[in-house]
């Protein structure tokens, strides 16, 4: 038990400092892609604006910071695979 409760807090701390990051990342490349591909540039920031709204109403009133943190990395990861998929990620 105690081995899960030091995974569940490791992933609550790197969770932390990679949302943030991954935030500020999309942002930019929302805003960077406005020019070339619009769509995916507009669904980069989109989908942040939502993450930050879910953070207003979700936290301290139904779940705690560190679950939200782990749950919008996750849909970070799947948004990016998404993206990759469609090929809207703005490689070559």
């Amino acid at each position: 038990m105690i081995f899960l409760r030091g995974l569940w807090h490791s992933a609550k701390v790197i969770s932390a400092g990679l949302y943030w990051v991954l935030s500020l990342a999309f942002l930019w490349g929302g805003v960077v892609q406005l020019g070339r591909q619009p769509a995916a540039g507009q669904a980069c920031i989109g989908f942040v604006v939502c993450l930050f709204l879910l953070r207003f109403v979700l936290v301290k009133r139904f779940i705690s910071t560190g679950v939200f943190n782990v749950a919008a990395t996750a849909a970070f990861l799947a948004f990016i695979v998404i993206l990759d998929a469609t090929g809207l990620s703005g490689l070559a």
